[in-house]
């Protein structure tokens, strides 16, 4: 009778933390400089179950939704927080600073082809793009 509870638990745990983003080998981490060097100017395109984002990163810092776009009378894009790349090596992470909302910080690993997972609690994979224009 045990079992079937605990591998509903093993169930829910897994889901609840994301387990779609690969983060360890055969994935490489994103360490250093090459973290910046990643995000900085690019649009960061994730979904997650029903939640999509589309998130601008600037140079200055700055974190911009790109929502539907400048212009969209319902749903521009706007600023939502700040972002920074900080640590070294193996420690190397990137955090998000929502503003209102909370702090995020994830490592970052290239999983090949054009995809990346964030990697922490709530990590999720992500491809990145040319800032100006919307995720497909």
């Amino acid at each position: 009778m045990k079992l079937p509870i605990i591998a509903c638990a093993v169930v829910f745990a897994f889901a609840a933390k994301g387990v779609t983003a690969a983060c360890n080998a055969p994935a490489t981490q994103i360490q250093d400089a090459g973290l910046g060097t990643l995000l900085t100017g690019k649009m960061v395109c994730a979904v997650r179950g029903g939640d999509r984002w589309q998130e601008e990163h600037h140079s200055d810092g700055e974190l911009w939704d790109y929502k539907r776009g400048d212009g969209h009378p319902i749903d521009p894009r706007k600023k939502v927080g700040t972002w920074a790349v900080s640590g070294s090596g193996a420690n190397t992470i990137v955090t998000y600073t929502y503003t209102p909302g909370g702090t995020y910080s994830y490592g970052v690993w290239d999983n090949g082809g054009g995809s990346y997972s964030f990697c922490g609690t709530g990590g999720m994979d992500f491809t990145v793009k040319a800032m100006g224009s919307p995720c497909p």
